[in-house]
């Protein structure tokens, strides 16, 4: 590697992951006036290229789409430094020095929408990012509705000021940038764009990546999204029901208290300054009435954690030897030595976790509550967690026998572990425990971990449905891009936030946000939308379902997937705007007939031979089914192709004519 030469791996949740964060490092490197190569190498790991300072400098970055793929596995480097939470983000940049790779950030992008429980979800990666030492942002859009089964509009929601409140209380406990950027959802309104102008940090977020690339001191920029976070919790407060959280000042003197003060002094101002009245309601049938006591009686001993309405309450010191008998009282089987603990002398805080669904399933967004809970009061003070929804019977043997292999099990109870002191079950499918646990009891012996020299080998372990979608994006999005235009990209771990078309003249871009989650018998979503320019007299809109084995893909998936388009795109788009990534989105009411373009479907999957791909054929009614073939070292892919239909015999042709570069790619086309 030439000295002018620079190494970087951006490893992600998926192949969409990898490009946005590409995306981004490009607009963080335009002050550079770079020049731009790639894709090239492998096609289950393309490599770009930013050659920047007249030609001195080149940056080379390389794909690794899917977590634990490899062989060595990233995340483990996030957990030998410290970050033990198993749950990934959507991005973790690294760059190779010395033959070892060195993480630089991570990044997560949620364009869901960032309230009530939701509003938590990701706490868990933060916490475990900043245990880990690595700078983590947190990018989340505001102003985004729901849409009912009509696709109306409801109305706006945003998060509790307390969850912005976290990052900064926890940056500021570790010193360690762990904070959010808030940018606009594309169908925010334009009241929401106003209010909100000051603390949109899209802007903040690409000068702190160009900083990082660049080897640039992050603190400044780091200093202003503390700032814009503050400012944002400011403002949820102003328009909050008095009594329900903190008043904007009392945020802005608890900020200070988290800067200028040890992390432990939070708590002790809240009970002088700002308590809340506090009380907990859960809603579910099965609450036991030892439960539901315990609320009363923690509502009444308690003040709200900054909020009122957050499952998170703070008992004085003074008060947790009332706690302690009422505990004792209502579980007579708890341990006395658990009773000790609680009636230490320093404030407690208590975090309520459901948990689990009537069925016994993970409640997924509690998985981010202890750690939100934790990132609030910082490392020093200690926190109950409180689990009372009806988890699986054998969980409850697990956390009484085996505490440490529940954790390993199951993603909830690592977060409950991982940040809490101590916790408290009370639940009716518990007939097990005797209900609290000190952490002595699933903490094993401290050890002192060295992180081992890593590096990753672009060669997935096996090939898999990321592999496919991957190459479909790369083929489609890159080598066409001058004829094709791409409105979904949905790979494993994607969403289904919003499909994008071009009119037939491509001078709009038209987007339909927040898709049904759920198909109809006679529809199905896509994994891919894409639509071809030039070809034929209308644009060809393709929908693509994407399979890692042939055998997965579903009888007549063809018509269901033209279905899906077909109605979506009668409804009226959501927003527009004029085609071009900068355009800046406005409402619109447009809707698009069946004449507006040629509806085409394929499958694509892993290829084995001629007659899997005509079985497929015959089974899904596609105009065209795609077969990938991947030589044994991952670095040639063969695209087999057979159309099933003339429209299909145009798209082949037309994939054929691709430029295909350095990308190791062949197409191949059967009749």
């Amino acid at each position: 590697m030439s000295i002018g030469h620079r190494y970087f791996t951006i490893h992600g949740d998926n192949i969409v992951e990898c490009e946005r964060a590409l995306h981004l490092i490009g607009m963080a490197l335009e002050g550079e006036r770079p020049t731009f190569r790639g894709p090239y190498g492998s096609p289950t790991n393309p490599s770009f290229e930013f050659t920047i300072e007249e030609g001195k400098q080149t940056l080379e970055f390389v794909f690794f789409p899917g977590f634990g793929r490899w062989n060595v596995d990233i995340r483990q480097m996030v957990r030998d430094r410290g970050g033990i939470i198993r749950e990934a983000p959507d991005v973790i940049i690294c760059e190779i020095m010395a033959g070892q790779e060195h993480p630089l950030m991570a990044m997560e992008y949620s364009g869901a929408l960032a309230a009530g429980n939701q509003a938590w979800q990701r706490s868990g990666r933060a916490y475990s990012f900043g245990l880990a030492k690595i700078p983590y942002l947190y990018v989340a859009e505001l102003g985004g509705y729901e849409l009912d089964q009509l696709r109306t509009k409801r109305a706006t929601r945003f998060p509790n000021p307390a969850v912005p409140f976290s990052y900064l209380s926890y940056s500021s406990a570790l010193n360690v940038p762990v904070l959010p950027v808030y940018v606009l959802n594309p169908g925010a309104s334009d009241d929401t764009k106003t209010a909100f102008a000051s603390v949109i940090g899209e802007d903040t977020l690409v000068d702190y990546i160009n900083k990082a690339i660049l080897k640039a001191d992050t603190q400044s920029v780091a200093e202003t999204l503390q700032k814009k976070a503050l400012a944002f919790v400011q403002m949820l407060a102003s328009g909050g029901r008095k009594g329900r959280t903190l008043t904007p000042e009392q945020w802005a003197e608890a900020y200070d208290v988290i800067n200028d003060a040890d992390s432990r002094a939070f708590l002790p101002y809240l009970l002088d300054k700002a308590a809340l009245r506090w009380s907990k309601t859960a809603y579910i049938q099965n609450l036991t009435v030892s439960a539901k006591e315990l609320m009363e009686v923690a509502a009444r001993l308690s003040i709200g954690l900054t909020s009122a309405n957050l499952p998170i309450c703070i008992v004085p010191s003074e008060n947790r030897t009332d706690l302690a008998k009422e505990v004792e009282r209502l579980y007579p089987k708890v341990d006395s030595g658990f009773l000790t603990w609680l009636r230490s002398e320093e404030e407690l805080v208590i975090c309520w976790v459901m948990g689990f669904k009537p069925r016994g399933d993970d409640a997924r967004p509690d998985r981010g509550l202890p750690p939100l809970a934790r990132m609030l009061i910082g490392p020093g003070s200690q926190l109950l967690t409180v689990v009372y929804g009806p988890a699986p019977p054998a969980h409850w043997s697990l956390l009484s026998e085996a505490p440490t292999e529940l954790a390993q099990q199951n993603g909830l109870w690592e977060a409950i572990m991982v940040a809490s002191n101590a916790i408290l079950v009370d639940s009716a499918t518990d007939n097990v425990t005797s209900h609290g646990f000190l952490r002595t009891h699933w903490e094993q012996e401290d050890r002192v971990t060295t992180p081992t020299p890593m590096l990753v080998s672009p060669m997935p372990q096996r090939i898999t449905e990321n592999d496919v979608d991957t190459v479909i994006h790369t083929m489609f999005a890159r080598l066409g891009s001058g004829q094709v235009f791409e409105g979904l990209c949905n790979p494993p771990g994607g969403d289904w936030s919003g499909v994008s078309v071009l009119t037939q003249g491509m001078e709009r871009e038209l987007r339909w946000l927040s898709l049904p989650r759920v198909s109809g018998v006679e529809s199905k979503r896509p994994d891919h939308v894409l639509q071809i320019f030039g070809v034929r007299d209308i644009p060809i809109l393709l929908a693509i379902e994407s399979k890692e084995s042939h055998g997965s893909v579903e009888a007549r998936i063809g018509q269901r997937l033209k279905n899906y388009m077909s109605n979506l795109l009668s409804s009226p788009a959501s927003i527009e705007r004029e085609n071009g990534r900068r355009a800046e989105w406005k409402h619109s009411e447009v809707s698009l007939g069946s004449d507006d373009f040629l509806y085409a479907s394929a499958a694509a999957s892993l290829f084995g031979n001629d007659s899997d791909l005509k079985k497929v054929m015959e089974r899904a009614n596609t105009d065209l089914q795609i077969g990938l073939r991947f030589s044994t070292d991952t670095n040639q892919c063969q695209v087999h192709l057979l159309p099933g239909t003339d429209l299909g015999e145009s798209i082949a042709e037309f994939i054929n004519g691709l430029a295909l570069g350095d990308i190791g790619l062949s197409i191949h086309i059967h009749q």
